[in-house]
C-alpha cells in the first residue's frame, strides 16, 4: 500500500514541476497547478502547495466524508 502512495506522491511532484520525458514543461506545470488549485478552491481551503497535495492524495475528500458521517 505504501508503494502505491509513494508512487502517487511522486507522480504529483512530477506533475507539479512539469517534468516530462523531454524535460521540464512550464506550461504543463502551470496547467496542472491551476487544475488542482481550482478543486482546492471549491473545497474552500487555502490555495497552498500542501492543500493541493492533500487534495491529490485524497485526504481532503476523506476528511469531508468523515465529517458528513457525524
Amino acid at each position: 500500500m505504501s508503494e502505491a502512495i509513494s508512487e502517487k506522491e511522486a507522480r504529483f511532484e512530477r506533475l507539479w514541476a512539469g517534468e516530462t520525458p523531454k524535460g521540464v514543461n512550464r506550461t504543463k506545470a502551470l496547467k496542472f497547478r491551476q487544475y488542482i488549485l481550482e478543486h482546492v478552491r471549491q473545497k474552500k481551503r487555502p490555495l497552498t502547495y500542501e492543500n493541493a497535495k492533500r487534495y491529490w492524495m485524497g485526504e481532503i475528500q476523506k476528511e469531508e466524508a468523515e465529517s458528513e458521517n457525524y
